[in-house]
């Protein structure tokens, strides 16, 4: 199976353009299974996200934060937050609906609207994430209303015939409008005017005073990783990039990537390895040294081990015309 990959770039911001200038909104169907570790990877934007767990409980992690969202409830994500999910029980196939929006879609930037009663929620650095449980009312409405927007996003789909997003079976809404831009600006509206409302009843989230700092910090030495995983690189090299200690080094890759600096290095160089083994016609003994292994030897036991396939039968399963 190919899994997708999210794209990222060095400092793990996305780089997909969710909907268009004109109308900065996108629906998605999440589903964590087409990753590889059932896992879409940390990463973060500058928009909001509405995000709900279907088909089965969600890992969810924001920052160095981890819990688990039961099937049925949201999350919302404020901007430029660290984020992933992951499925939680491997038995069940997630297709988590959610949208990505810039703020400017509830209201211009300089009007009264935006500066009153969006900048409030999503400039407050105490406010990383907002859970959404079905059995509270007013957060009910806000999933109902959610629910709404999907449902207007995949008749929309249907319509236009686009079939690379899974149709779910939503609740029946009446999603027939000429307005569909406005359609859903209305229902996003009527849905931050409940968030607002209710922002004494939202817990507030005091993350450690060093957690900006460690992000700053993880984000340096991925981007040394990145840059450099086909030279050969040392733990006191990496730590050097972020200008800290091997220890905090260790730290930091712990805290946010559940791993060690080495071992998401080699990671990294197998991820890479697959994509030149898929894409190129280098032979595995170029692609070995350009990955930044030793010897190719060594390099096809990391490999079989990491995937369960030496490099040549992974190159023969995953090509039309593999390369020897």
């Amino acid at each position: 199976m190919d899994f997708y990959e999210l794209p990222l770039d060095q400092n793990m911001q996305e780089l997909t353009q969710h909907g268009s200038p004109s109308f900065p909104i996108q629906y998605y169907v999440d589903e964590p299974s087409h990753f590889s570790n059932c896992t879409i990877p940390l990463h973060w934007h500058p928009q909001l996200e509405f995000w709900v767990a279907n088909g089965g409980p969600a890992s969810v992690q924001i920052g160095k934060t981890s819990f688990r969202l039961e099937e049925g409830f949201g999350i919302f994500i404020n901007a430029n937050v660290l984020h992933s999910f992951c499925q939680a029980e491997p038995s069940q196939i997630l297709q988590c609906p959610n949208i990505v929006f810039l703020d400017e879609l509830l209201a211009p930037v300089t009007s009264k609207i935006y500066q009153s009663y969006v900048r409030p929620l999503t400039a407050n650095r105490l406010l990383p994430y907002i859970l959404l449980n079905p059995h509270k009312e007013w957060q009910k409405k806000i999933l109902m209303l959610l629910e709404n927007i999907f449902q207007i996003f995949q008749t929309k789909h249907l319509k236009e015939n686009e079939k690379n997003t899974p149709i779910l079976p939503f609740r029946a809404f009446d999603t027939e409008s000429a307005c569909f831009e406005m359609e859903v600006q209305n229902k996003l509206n009527q849905l931050w005017q409940i968030l607002y409302t209710h922002q004494e009843d939202i817990p507030l989230i005091h993350s450690p005073k060093n957690e900006q700092l460690l992000q700053i910090r993880t984000q340096k030495m991925l981007a040394f990783i990145h840059n450099h995983y086909h030279e050969q690189i040392s733990l006191p090299e990496i730590a050097d990039s972020a200008g800290i200690s091997i220890s905090e080094a260790a730290r930091c890759f712990q805290s946010y990537l559940h791993t060690s600096p080495i071992n998401y290095l080699l990671g990294y160089r197998i991820e890479r390895a697959k994509w030149a083994l898929q894409n190129s016609m280098e032979t595995i003994a170029q692609i070995s040294q350009g990955c930044g292994f030793q010897s190719p030897s060594y390099f096809g036991k990391t490999f079989r081990r990491q995937t369960g396939f030496t490099p040549k039968q992974y190159r023969q399963q995953n090509t039309l015309s593999p390369y020897l």
